[in-house]
């Protein structure tokens, strides 16, 4: 069973990114908000308490039992107090209430004795007031669906004794529009963070297929130059023995016909030849051998096996050489660079053409740009133009460009075809200059 990744593997893998990313920042989100509405409740809490504790002083449990009626100057006298506190904190009632829950004056100007029921409903946390000092209420809603709280303060005498009365305040949760700003606010983070990791976890996924097609391909690659290492192996041997008894029984032919077949058969046997050392070389790479020698000398022997290979109506300058010293393995920048000029030169071998060669230079890295006016590559080769045995000549083996790529890639560079119509093509191959 293969242990490669499959291609469903990165969708599969980005998706659980995504899902997990996005399960994190919701719990995240909905703690941060339960912490927030907490806090806003606490805050909410101290206020009421603040609120009826501070009315509650200054005010004389004596005066409170000669309230009779919210027309007597005491009533009215703490009337106005409460107004001034609604005024003032925002409150929306207030009223000083007996232990009982039974009213003694309110804002709202109702009769001593009355039972205000917004209040009188809390009995429990009026009497806690009581006992334990300023209470607040749990959260309620009104008839028209706003939030409120209720907080209880007792009154104490001058000697601070509490009596039996209570001062009780409302007071609405006005932090519920600020709290739905803060859930909107997180419901679009964690919908925009949801949107942006599932974009990235589809670009990962891309990414991840990409990889494995790459894999794929190295792999098939390398089972490719293996076998083909294997087979030139076999059958070099072989090839060299037949071909030495082909010259050897056309020493001893005397028919003209006879020596021509005999000569074709040499001739096919040197192709063949040729093909198992391409093979060979793809299948090694570069070896590895490092030397010391200019750029002048390396480009020699590949301007002089363009010129053989392109014959008179091919012109190949001499390029302008500036003096770069180089460390490297010079049989393989050799065969790379010339399998690229002789390709270019054989290409033009016909019509005639000019092969030039430029050099640049861009710190450690080396360029050399291989460029021809020749018809240009078809179409249907350009895609795979470095896969092996793709060629767009009737007797090319398909290899002699994959074995530059590979060769300068060992050498810490790279072969692309810059570009290709009907002026011509120019490649450009790139290597590290210095060894490591």
């Amino acid at each position: 069973m293969s242990n490669k990744p499959g291609k469903g593997s990165g969708f599969l893998f980005g998706w659980a990114f995504t899902m997990i990313m996005a399960g994190a920042l919701l719990v995240g989100a909905l703690v941060a908000y339960g912490f927030i509405s907490t806090g806003y409740e606490e805050q909410l809490e101290r206020r009421l308490k603040s609120y009826a504790a501070t009315s509650a002083i200054g005010i004389s449990p004596g005066a409170l039992d000669l309230v009779e009626s919210s027309s007597d100057d005491l009533a009215v006298l703490y009337r106005g107090r409460l107004k001034a506190l609604q005024e003032n904190s925002g409150v929306r009632r207030a009223a000083i209430l007996r232990r009982d829950g039974t009213l003694v004056v309110d804002t709202e100007g109702h009769e001593p004795g009355s039972r205000d029921y917004g209040f009188a409903a809390d009995a429990n946390e009026l009497e806690q007031s009581f006992k334990t000092g300023p209470v607040a209420t749990i959260t309620y809603e009104d008839d028209e669906g706003r939030l409120y709280r209720n907080g209880f303060a007792p009154v104490r005498d001058a000697d601070g004794v509490v009596s039996d009365y209570a001062v009780a305040v409302e007071l609405e949760a006005d932090y519920t529009d600020n709290l739905n700003a803060v859930a909107w606010t997180m419901a679009l983070t964690v919908l925009s963070v949801f949107v942006v990791t599932a974009g990235s976890a589809f670009g990962l996924s891309r990414a991840w297929r990409g990889l494995h097609n790459d894999l794929a391909r190295q792999t098939r690659l390398a089972e490719q130059a293996q076998f083909s290492a294997g087979m030139a192996h076999q059958i070099k041997n072989p090839l060299a023995a037949l071909r030495g008894y082909v010259e050897l029984l056309a020493r001893g032919l005397n028919d003209p016909m006879q020596k021509q077949i005999a000569d074709k058969l040499v001739s096919e046997i040197g192709a063949l030849d040729r093909i198992v050392r391409d093979f060979l070389q793809f299948s090694r790479g570069a070896h590895g051998s490092v030397e010391k020698l200019s750029l002048e000398a390396v480009l020699r022997p590949v301007v002089e096996a363009a010129r053989s290979a392109g014959g008179d109506k091919v012109e190949v300058p001499t390029p302008d050489v500036p003096p770069v010293e180089l460390e490297v393995d010079s049989t393989a920048l050799r065969e790379a660079l010339s399998n690229v000029a002789v390709n270019a030169a054989e290409a033009m071998r016909e019509d005639g053409g000019r092969l030039t060669l430029s050099v640049a230079l861009n710190g450690r890295l080396l360029a050399i740009e291989i460029q021809d006016t020749g018809p240009g590559i078809g179409e249907d080769v350009r895609g795979k133009l470095f896969e092996p045995f793709v060629t767009g000549k009737a007797d090319g083996t398909g290899l002699g460009l994959p074995i530059a790529r590979r060769l300068l890639r060992d050498l810490g560079g790279d072969l692309e075809m810059v570009r290709s119509d009907s002026s011509g093509t120019m490649f450009r191959a790139t290597f590290v200059r210095e060894a490591e």
